[in-house]
């Protein structure tokens, strides 16, 4: 035992390990680089529920990738025809419905930017469907190099711990600070986001309680209850309606009229809601008509904006998506693996055509090599370049 203690001392000394124990609790920790402890990862989870700017670019981000539909590839990148191990796999990416599997997939993947699959599996103890596990309920325990030992699932009812070949784990960018952690997409619009939620109570709260009037009426201490009842009806009945508005007024029983207005920060209301909107279109990479929007847009800039959309948010996503569904047969289906690839049916645009000829013509004269015009259209590079 002491012998024990000695070498945790030694090692948390050597490698600079501030703990009693060699295991960290990486979702804690993510918390504890906050400045502010309230936000988590179920801050963004309620932002997608309530925000309708980010509910909005998470599902139009899901129904645009992989819009097509996927296909296989043999070894020779030939299509595969439909048959029994094709249906398959198919099965495993598409079951119950393929847009099902995609939203589900890109909530987690655009909110916390991870993924993690379980593998369903049959009496012979092979995948067939992979359930993608809500980031919220997962952990990850890591050692002192970072090295991940296993993931903890936790639910309402009881927590399982995996190793980690048992669950396939996925990140689109690693935390500044170590390669276990996750960058949090929203984290550049975060407080703007939340501002926007709080501004629709309060706007919704103006209108339910109407806690500003119009006007204050000053009338005659003299006056009775009765009396001051009576002159606030009849000031109502004879302004009311916007046909009435602007009328003079002559009564002896008001001593003045205060005029009640918004303050310039709730005028600014509006302008603060549309700037929410400009940050969280930015942050998705969804342009402000794609989520309906439509203040100053013309056919020349929408149809822009949709190609731009298409290049440089979908495309990427899209070999993204490609690469973890043959990374899921590589770990899980390895038998299938090694016969076929899972491939993305890419929307063709005009400008894409022309611009594979150029890469073709560029690859042609040594330009450039095919595994750099591969990754120029957002394919992985291959071993065999010939």
């Amino acid at each position: 035992m002491w012998f024990a203690e000695k070498i945790k001392s030694f090692v948390s000394k050597t490698f600079g390990i501030q703990t009693k124990s060699f295991w960290l609790q990486t979702r804690s920790l993510a918390s504890l680089l906050r400045d502010d402890a309230t936000i988590d990862i179920n801050t963004y989870y309620t932002l997608y529920q309530y925000n309708g700017d980010v509910r909005q670019a998470i599902q139009k981000i899901a129904n645009a990738v992989a819009r097509n539909g996927i296909y296989l590839e043999d070894n020779q990148r030939q299509t595969i025809e439909n048959n029994i191990i094709t249906d398959e796999v198919y099965w495993l990416f598409q079951a119950p419905t393929f847009l099902k599997r995609k939203k589900d997939l890109y909530r987690n993947y655009m909110l916390s930017w991870e993924l993690y699959f379980l593998p369903i599996r049959n009496e012979s103890w092979l995948p067939i469907w992979f359930e993608i596990l809500d980031s919220r309920m997962v952990s990850k325990t890591v050692d002192a190099y970072w090295v991940i030992q296993y993931f903890t699932v936790s639910s309402q009812w009881k927590t399982i711990r995996y190793k980690p070949e048992q669950i396939a784990y996925f990140k689109r960018e690693d935390a500044i600070g170590n390669s276990v952690d996750w960058m949090w997409v929203l984290d550049w619009c975060i407080y703007d986001a939340l501002s926007d939620l709080e501004a629709m109570k309060t706007n919704y709260s103006f209108y339910q309680n109407s806690a500003v009037p119009s006007a204050l009426l000053m009338l005659d201490e003299w006056m009775s209850v009765e009396e001051m009842q009576n002159a606030k009806d009849m000031f109502e009945h004879q302004f009311k309606w916007s046909a009435n508005q602007h009328k003079t007024l002559v009564a002896w029983w008001v001593k003045d009229i205060k005029t009640i207005s918004l303050t310039p920060r709730d005028m600014e209301f509006i302008s603060q809601r549309h700037l929410t909107t400009e940050k969280i279109s930015a942050v998705f990479w969804v342009p402000k008509t794609i989520l309906g929007y439509v203040e100053s847009v013309n056919y020349s800039n929408g149809e822009n904006q949709r190609k731009e959309f298409i290049e440089w948010t979908i495309r990427p996503l899209e070999s993204d998506f490609e690469h973890i569904l043959n990374r899921l047969l590589e770990q899980f289906r390895p038998d299938l693996f090694d016969k076929l690839r899972v491939r993305v049916d890419w929307e063709q645009l005009e400008e894409e055509q022309e611009r594979l000829e150029w890469l073709r013509k560029d690859v042609a004269s040594c330009i450039m090599t095919i595994n750099e015009a591969r990754i120029e259209r957002w394919f992985e590079a291959v071993d065999d370049e010939n």
